[in-house]
């Protein structure tokens, strides 16, 4: 009896496989999308749903098909080879593209592209495909990004005969913008987000680029279908992208993918990195003090000294589910930890054996300035660079509601690591917790940059973001150098 419905059950199982295979071949509900990583919206990422790892139009592409009710299978290619499999049914949509109407889907955004020449060369006095126009006809190189959806008029002029000798393409902005210092380009035609994430990414370079870039105009970019998706499954599709951007939803992926690449950019400058290094250092050699104080082993000094260096945001990004962890991906604040210990090691050895008080002039800017002045002058500064730094994150890992999450992960990442050094050390009473005005300074400040990040934070406007993260730093600074100087102290409960 149990081999007769098993062989009854293993035929069924034989008989509809192949009919199942068919369903899905033609598009009955699971639909195979060639996707070409073009650099749009968020840059780099490999086709997986994780946050700041996920490409907006894989974003749009799955909210579409969640509310069309379709299954969406992801597969990465070039553009040469997604046009081969959608002409030959091997995939049913290619994304990204600029093709016209009646050829695709409704448009589901308009993507900015620019035109970012060497800061050496005159300025460009014309807008739109005009302007490359007028860069070719200098007789300048300009660059392009292989596979990406350039419109019409761009297209068809950068391929054209008459320019073929001076336009050169490149696998990804940065390699344009590196054309650029290179002298092998004089220009790169790309789109905004993908200009300023390869300036972030490379931050000793933006001196060789013009201030400003000058606007190709937009390009509206579809999905493509191929010629065997049924009718029911376009009309479904195009009415869920519709449904996507009546109701803002997809002005809100947008803003929300423009958000990282517009923070990495204001971030990406000398003052900052300083700030950043110098807060570490801060924030270590305040341990070490504790340490000399407490007569702690030199251990217990790299412990306290590396809590609130790094513990904090070590705590925030677990918190956030960043991938990896901040110091994993860049290990200089361990380094600076490190190095921060063993020179003061080195310096109150020193002054023991020549018989001088490490805390003299040794620990100060030439003995003009007390210890304690300059450890909250630079305590101050890593703070206001960690509030900074604290939103950042929050944004990149998609925390939501990010009004809540950038003032706590701002918290957590300047204060937080001082307050597990503080709970570590026994019978110690936390000032942060019980009297000093200090994680509230992150909560002030990173509660009025993430607004100003919600409401005015836009692509278009590079420079005004870093001026908002500038004002920032300089209010987190001044903040908590005016309750230091007048004792200000956290109502009590």
């Amino acid at each position: 009896m149990f081999r007769a419905v098993f062989c009854v059950v293993l035929a069924a199982i034989v008989l509809t496989v192949p009919t199942m295979a068919r369903e899905v071949g033609n598009g009955g509900g699971i639909l195979r999308a060639a996707w070409v990583p073009t650099e749009t919206g968020l840059i780099g990422g490999a086709g997986g749903f994780n946050g700041e790892a996920t490409p907006l139009d894989l974003q749009i592409l799955r909210e579409a098909a969640r509310r069309a009710h379709l299954g969406i299978v992801i597969l990465p290619m070039g553009r040469a080879a997604a046009e081969a499999d959608l002409a030959q049914g091997r995939v049913e949509l290619l994304l990204p593209d600029a093709i016209g109407p009646g050829t695709g889907s409704v448009p589901y955004r308009v993507e900015r592209e620019v035109l970012l020449c060497a800061r050496r060369l005159p300025a460009v006095g014309h807008q739109g495909v005009a302007a490359l126009e007028e860069a070719y006809g200098r007789g300048w190189r300009i660059g392009v990004v292989r596979d990406a959806p350039y419109r019409l008029d761009i297209a068809t002029l950068t391929a054209s005969d008459r320019v073929a000798d001076r336009t050169v393409s490149f696998a990804n902005a940065s390699q344009g913008m590196a054309a650029i210092v290179d002298g092998a380009v004089e220009c790169l035609a790309a789109r905004r987000l993908a200009i300023l994430s390869a300036v972030a990414a490379a931050p000793g370079t933006e001196s060789h680029f013009a201030r400003r870039a000058v606007s190709l105009g937009g390009t509206e970019l579809r999905l493509r279908y191929g010629r065997d998706v049924p009718p029911a499954t376009v009309a479904a599709l195009d009415g869920a992208l519709t449904s996507l951007s009546k109701d803002g939803t997809l002005a809100e992926l947008e803003e929300r993918a423009a958000r990282p690449v517009m923070l990495r950019f204001a971030t990406a400058t000398w003052w900052f990195s300083l700030l950043d290094v110098v807060g570490t250092v801060a924030f270590a050699l305040s341990g070490v003090l504790i340490a000399r104080a407490e007569r702690f082993s030199l251990l217990g000094a790299f412990v306290l000294a590396g809590l609130p260096a790094v513990g904090g945001g070590v705590v925030r990004d677990l918190l956030l589910g960043r991938e990896p962890i901040g110091i994993v991906g860049n290990p200089q604040p361990l380094f600076l930890v490190i190095g921060t210990v063993v020179v003061a090691y080195a310096i109150m050895r020193i002054g023991e054996r020549i018989g001088r008080a490490p805390t003299g002039p040794l620990l100060t800017f030439a003995g003009f300035f007390p210890p304690r002045i300059v450890l909250e002058v630079t305590d101050a500064a890593g703070l206001a660079a960690f509030t900074v730094i604290g939103v950042a994150v929050a944004v990149g890992a998609g925390a939501e509601p990010l009004w809540l999450w950038g003032p706590l992960a701002a918290a957590i990442g300047g204060a937080g690591g001082g307050i597990l050094r503080d709970l570590l050390r026994s019978g110690y009473e936390s000032p942060a917790l019980r009297s000093s005005f200090y994680a509230e300074v992150c909560v002030l400040w990173g509660a009025l940059l993430t607004l100003a990040i919600i409401y005015f934070l836009r692509d278009d406007q590079p420079w005004w973001v870093r001026f908002t993260i500038s004002f920032a730093v300089l209010g987190g600074f001044a903040t908590r150098m005016a309750i230091f100087a007048y004792g200000i102290r956290s109502p009590r409960f």
